[in-house]
């Protein structure tokens, strides 16, 4: 794959892992009229740089509302000025805003992409199944039916896989191929709290806010086991139920090697570390 157009010239590439809370920002990738965390990042690098402008190639799409604790991005840094990525690291987290940490930042190949280059991501979506609370809403789901954490792995059972996944999701567009891999979904149970992760070898447009949904509706006793496999089959997205909604939904890690895609252990509830 080439190397992006700039009106510099690139001397080498800078990956960064990037935590956002994503309840201020209409998702990661620039929109017209709305704030996005790729402009906020970008528009700070591009000071730093003299004011060339920096365009970062992020690891996927964010909704709004959806939070990250490590996302990936990559950019092409200008010769001038030469900034180390030490002092870049410093300077670049005091003058982002508090909702917004950069983790790391490495060099790779300029040829590097850090959406095609990936081995698969890892997301886990937060259910609150106790008391609602306003502390907690921007980072989980909070269903207004009782819900079943053993009802909730049965379902998740049936997704694991290689399936074609149009039940599951909602695109804007005639999806060419819905055929994806998901290795395996973990429930753990902390509190009041049901984290559901998936790790898959890539995920599409809502895809799992609409399996969410599908789970919620077997976990609160509404669909079966059965009703999963059947619509997953149906390959019809008016077969499933309603999506869940975006603020209980984490990107956890973009993987960009088998061993770290097989080797990732889910950490603990995402907003608390």
């Amino acid at each position: 794959m080439g190397i992006e157009p700039t009106p510099y010239t690139p001397v080498k590439r800078y990956l960064m892992e990037i935590a956002f809370d994503g309840g201020n920002y209409s998702g990661w990738q620039i929109q017209p009229h709305c704030l996005a965390v790729q402009q906020v990042i970008q528009e700070h690098l591009t000071k730093m740089y003299d004011k060339q402008p920096i365009h970062l190639i992020g690891s996927s799409r964010t909704d709004a509302g959806v939070h990250a604790q490590n996302f990936a991005a990559s950019f092409l840094v200008p010769e001038q000025p030469a900034i180390t990525i030490e002092r870049l690291f410093k300077a670049l987290n005091r003058r982002l805003p508090p909702d917004i940490k950069i983790h790391t930042i490495k060099e790779v190949p300029l040829t590097f992409h850090a959406r095609y280059d990936t081995f698969g991501k890892a997301y886990t979506y937060v259910l609150n199944l106790g008391e609602d609370s306003p502390f907690v809403g921007r980072y989980a789901w909070h269903p207004w039916r009782k819900v079943d954490v053993e009802r909730i792995k049965l379902a998740a059972e049936r997704l694991v896989g290689t399936h074609d996944y149009s039940s599951f999701v909602v695109e804007r567009r005639e999806i060419e191929d819905a055929v994806r891999t998901i290795y395996r979904i973990e429930v753990n149970e902390i509190g009041q709290f049901c984290c559901i992760t998936f790790v898959g070898n890539g995920f599409l447009y809502k895809m799992i806010r609409c399996l969410m949904g599908m789970i919620e509706a077997v976990g609160a006793g509404v669909a079966t086991p059965d009703d999963v496999t059947r619509i997953l089959e149906a390959k019809d997205r008016t077969a499933a139920p309603e999506t869940a909604p975006g603020n209980g939904l984490f990107l956890m890690k973009v993987f960009y090697s088998e061993e770290e895609r097989e080797n990732f252990k889910f950490p603990g509830l995402p907003f608390l570390f």
